[in-house]
């Protein structure tokens, strides 16, 4: 029993560093409540990836916006991933400032022929300075993959 633990353990993080072989960073647009530009980092050893978002809301009062997250990938095969994580956003109008934490749950798809990947993803939050959560944040992503 112990050994096929051990063997598993080992198969798993083979196929994990391979996968995250697919790229190093990328950069894109985010759509969604908000439209900004994403950028995504993958920290080695581990699968981990930090994410910045510069982004305007249109909808929740014309925020200007500026997010950090770190994300942790699940590779389920070499072109598709499941990530969650959580961060921070600062945010503010000419009126109001707001500072938000937040969770991240999505799926990342890359695409194989061409240098990009797509995803779709959930992220609610919580406004501490309001004290109110902030629960329609979905969005989907293309970005251009800059590094392999």
């Amino acid at each position: 029993m112990k050994k096929i633990i051990l063997i598993s353990v080992f198969l798993i993080s083979c196929i994990s560093l391979k996968a995250q072989d697919s790229y190093v960073h990328a950069a894109g647009f985010k759509g969604g409540p908000s439209l900004g530009i994403s950028y995504k980092r993958f920290m080695w050893p581990l699968n981990g990836v930090l994410e910045g978002i510069l982004g305007y809301n249109f909808q929740n009062g014309r925020y200007l916006h500026l997010t950090g997250l770190y994300e942790y990938h699940l590779f389920v095969n070499y072109s598709t991933n499941l990530y969650g994580g959580g961060g921070m956003t600062l945010g503010g109008n000419k009126d109001k400032f707001y500072w938000q934490l937040e969770t991240i749950v999505g799926i990342e798809y890359i695409i194989d022929f061409i240098p990009f990947t797509i995803s779709v993803d959930y992220k609610p939050g919580y406004r501490v300075l309001d004290n109110e959560f902030v629960l329609n944040e979905f969005g989907i992503s293309l970005r251009y993959i800059l590094a392999r």
